[in-house]
């Protein structure tokens, strides 16, 4: 079986998004590993079954896009993973002491999430979101 290609080098995503990035090979690709699954997740694994490379280019280049904006939300939120991205509700140094109070409107507690959601809206339209049954 042949191996698939990476969905994004580290030269598309300086382009894309950070070309200043600090991110070296090996972070780069510890953070595509983990975007790439979260994506194959959302996706359906739609480029595990179709070529990403020839692939419609509007479709190849949100995809692409998302995974740039899924590596850079992770390297600036220092998380890879749901539990990382938890923040603690309080915390003390001394005698001064930070609560925080991340509730929505019905008075839930809000998690943090890994998805970035400027992914998600590079994804709209792209057809790659769909839910509904393929026939």
């Amino acid at each position: 079986m042949q191996e698939k290609q990476p969905y994004l080098t580290l030269d598309e995503y300086k382009q894309l998004v950070d070309e200043d990035t600090q991110l070296t090979e090996k972070e780069f690709k510890k953070l595509l590993r983990k975007a790439s699954s979260l994506f194959d997740v959302h996706t359906r694994r739609f480029y595990q079954r179709n070529e990403l490379t020839s692939d419609l280019p509007m479709r190849r280049d949100a995809f692409k896009l998302a995974i740039a904006y899924q590596i850079e939300y992770m390297e600036e939120a220092e998380a890879t993973t749901t539990y990382g991205m938890q923040e603690p509700d309080s915390w003390s140094i001394g005698r001064m002491s930070v609560t925080t109070s991340a509730r929505s409107a019905s008075g839930q507690t809000k998690e943090a999430s890994i998805l970035c959601h400027d992914s998600m809206v590079a994804l709209s339209g792209t057809g790659l979101l769909y839910r509904g049954v393929r026939r």
